[in-house]
């Protein structure tokens, strides 16, 4: 008995890997004849898609008992499309054959169902959807080639009984309409192959998509998702022009294709035109208004455009559509922080992450929202899980430097802008914040160098020129401040800091009435902002004017209280020029 146990656990250390794994085998065979105006050529050609997709009717018969796929929400229709994503249907014969009557061939194909790993191939696809659609509609397409074939062969079969000379002209047609259907099924073959590039949105490996995708169009000119897929691909690589030609394709051949619309709207956003892709996404609504996606990037386009409240009920109708629609909670997060509601975004941030845990960008949206609400150790700390499930991205970078700064630790934050920089070069705001960094450090040149590039990167930034002004006006260099000043108020006329500045330099330089000029915009422009009724007041101390500078003086104690230690300064200097303070 000793011995028995003995030689069992041995078997369990020598061999672990013993499971309850099977290979299921599913054969089918096609027996197609030709003749007439049906090639051999075609014949096989139409004989091999018949039987591949028949072995895979076969085997997802199997699939639709398994537990994971009863209890997923998968339409009848789409347990072929689980069958071509996670199988694989091979020809394993091919035999002529005559008889008297006919010749044709007969074909056999196999699917191997490996068990062990089906579950797992079954949860991955499953979860991509829009890669479920993509087979979907290519067994859709082939289906439908199929039974156009199966058409042609009963017309085929009635050649014999039509005189010669309409026989003769029938067959000609006859032959083409064969080709064409065959070319068909080749293509179909071929979007097959380009789909399994297809991950999560998106083609991982563009090039070798298009590279199918052209080979398909050649062979099927008037092959709809083909142009759309290929657009696809031309999106991906960021050539938004040739991938809105193969949509506008799309749609010349389908007028009625929602997705063609949506994928040219999101071209028509890649290239900044907000517009068009709103009508673009109104059409694909209205062509298919269940499609939550195209709600969802209707809503993107509102919110770049500052209309907060429409976005959110777009974003309400996605979510609607699909409860599940992890970014529609993201986006509607970022209305939510927009429009103010922190604690509504952050639950939206908090269902993302629920639904999605792996994707970096909601950790981010919510790391920002905790800047806003102060707590910038939690802002870190999903800048942290963004960076370990994205190490590429620059933006977790360069939010988790500005936490840092924010809380002092500029070393740490111009380590993390430093990553945010190589990771993306043309980072023009990782080099305005490093600039910022290196002023409060006190290495100006270093940070006049970091706004440089930012402006080199994007002249359009006002943000820049007032940086390097802060720090031209710390080097005491105020004619190149006050250009920057300049500058930054023309990009941004409502900035009331870059008045403020400018009229500081003005001071420093003598010249009060330029000075009180700007501060009185600033006041203006932000009537709560209580430095800047401080640097006025100076201002007009200096010019003599002491009744005003009193008023200024009091107007930045009854607005800021004590909130940076410098009331009781304040207040003395009040005193100094014998009057009493008001607060």
């Amino acid at each position: 008995m000793l011995k028995k146990a003995l030689f069992l656990l041995l078997v369990f250390i020598l061999f672990p890997g013993i499971s309850n794994a099977e290979i299921k085998t599913y054969i089918h065979t096609v027996k197609q004849s030709f003749g007439g105006s049906q090639s051999p050529d075609d014949a096989r050609v139409g004989a091999i898609a018949k039987a591949k997709r028949e072995v895979l009717e076969k085997a997802g018969t199997y699939l639709e008992s398994l537990t994971i796929v009863r209890e997923s929400v998968v339409e009848k229709d789409e347990i072929i499309a689980l069958a071509a994503g996670i199988l694989k249907a091979e020809i394993v014969s091919q035999k002529n054959f005559a008889t008297e009557d006919t010749f044709g061939i007969v074909v056999k194909a196999k699917v191997d169902v490996d068990t062990s790993i089906l579950e797992e191939r079954i949860k991955k696809l499953l979860q991509d959807r829009s890669l479920l659609e993509k087979y979907k509609e290519n067994q859709k397409h082939e289906k439908e080639l199929l039974a156009r074939i199966k058409e042609l062969e009963r017309e085929n079969q009635k050649l014999k009984t039509l005189p010669a000379k309409e026989q003769k002209k029938k067959k000609e047609i006859l032959k083409n309409q064969f080709r064409e259907a065959t070319q068909g099924l080749t293509a179909s073959e071929l979007m097959n192959k380009a789909v399994v590039f297809w991950k999560n949105g998106k083609y991982t490996d563009p090039d070798k998509a298009l590279e199918y995708l052209n080979k398909a169009i050649i062979l099927d000119p008037n092959y709809t998702d083909a142009y759309g897929n290929r657009g696809n691909a031309w999106s991906d690589k960021g050539n938004y022009d040739l991938a809105i030609s193969d949509y506008n394709k799309a749609i010349e051949l389908n007028p009625g294709d929602a997705k063609a619309y949506y994928s040219r709207g999101h071209a028509w956003w890649e290239k900044g035109n907000h517009d068009r892709a709103i009508s673009d996404y109104n059409k694909a609504i209205e062509l298919n208004p269940g499609y939550a996606e195209a709600y969802n990037n209707r809503g993107l386009e509102w919110t770049i455009k500052g209309n907060y409240d429409r976005a959110i009920s777009d974003y309400n109708k996605a979510i609607e559509l699909n409860p599940g629609l992890a970014i529609a909670y993201n986006n509607r997060g970022v209305a939510w922080v927009n429009k103010g509601n922190h604690d509504c975004a952050i639950s939206d941030f908090n269902k993302a992450i629920e639904l999605n845990p792996g994707d970096a960008k909601t950790y981010i949206g919510r790391g920002i929202v905790w800047e806003k609400k102060g707590n910038y150790d939690r802002a870190i700390s999903d800048y942290n899980k963004a960076i370990e499930l994205n190490p590429g991205d620059a933006i977790a970078y360069y939010r988790r430097g500005v936490a840092w700064a924010i809380k002092g630790n500029y070393d740490r934050a111009i380590s993390d802008y430093n990553k945010a920089i190589e990771l993306n070069p043309r980072l023009a705001k990782a080099y305005i914040r490093r600039g910022l960094e290196w002023t409060i450090k006190g290495n100006y040149d270093r940070a006049i160098s970091d706004f440089n590039k930012a402006i080199e990167l994007n002249p359009g930034d006002a943000k820049a020129y007032y940086s390097r002004g802060l720090a031209w006006h710390i080097k005491s260099n105020y004619e190149l401040a006050i250009s920057d000043f300049n500058k930054a108020i023309e990009l941004n006329p409502g900035d009331d800091l870059a008045y403020n500045n400018r009229g500081l330099a003005w001071y420093n330089k003598s010249n009060y009435d330029q000075a009180i000029s700007d501060y009185n915009k600033a006041i203006e422009l932000n009537p709560n902002r209580a430095f800047a009724y401080y640097n006025r007041g100076l201002v007009w101390a200096d010019k003599g004017n002491y009744d005003q500078a009193i008023s200024d003086f009091n107007n930045y104690l009854k607005i800021n209280g004590n909130k940076d230690g410098k009331a009781d300064q304040v207040r003395q200097e009040i005193r100094n020029l014998g009057y009493t303070p008001k607060y």
